[in-house]
């Protein structure tokens, strides 16, 4: 009876092992934590960002909860796609680490490449995450920047560039976009190459 309670145990702990060792994502290290309304029903839901330390091109997961009325959250979204790897390939890729805002009801994602910054605006309608605008902000390297505004509910690209050091701003007439429907961010994958 000791040695078929002994092999049992020895039997259950491998087992217990292995399905450890196939779990391969760490996400345990949450880097951003954003609270507020997105679905504007008054109740605080949250977004977190995570990264996997463990993995050596680092990859982070977004996630979002939508918190019921009965104070529980409930997992809307989680994706590891959004963002880039930090380490793709085993060098770093000159991304930051990327933000997450709620503002006006909206989720913002903020990345930033080298010399450009991007805005990816959200917003939470019929149980998706609608992207309804893109603000991309390029520094020359020298002294201009150009901001370049995407609204994809106006159908609209607006371009303006700007001398460093004058608030003199050259805009370009806005020119039409067309959409068949707005990019969510479950399929959310570089939406202003589509644009262009």
């Amino acid at each position: 009876m000791k040695n078929t309670l002994l092999i049992f145990l020895v039997f259950t702990s491998l087992n217990v092992y292995a399905q450890q060792q196939n779990n391969t994502e760490h996400f345990t290290v949450r880097v951003r934590e954003e609270l507020g309304d997105l679905n504007r029903d008054g109740l605080q839901d949250k977004v977190v960002l995570t990264m996997d330390t463990v993995d050596a091109q680092q990859p982070l997961k977004l996630q979002i909860f939508l918190l019921q009325s009965n104070r529980k959250l409930r997992l809307e979204f989680s994706s590891k796609e959004i963002f880039n790897p930090q380490y793709p390939n085993g060098k770093y890729g000159g991304d930051q680490v990327p933000s997450v805002l709620i503002e006006n009801g909206n989720l913002i994602l903020y990345c930033e490449i080298k010399d450009v910054k991007e805005y990816y605006t959200f917003r939470y309608q019929n149980g998706k995450f609608e992207l309804i605008q893109i603000t991309k902000i390029i520094w020359d390297g020298k002294d201009t920047t150009t901001e370049t505004k995407f609204d994809l509910v106006k159908g609209e690209k607006t371009e303006i560039s700007k001398q460093l050091g004058t608030e003199k701003a050259k805009k370009k007439k806005p020119t039409k976009i067309t959409l068949k429907a707005l990019p969510t961010l479950q399929n959310f994958r570089n939406p202003e190459n589509r644009l262009e």
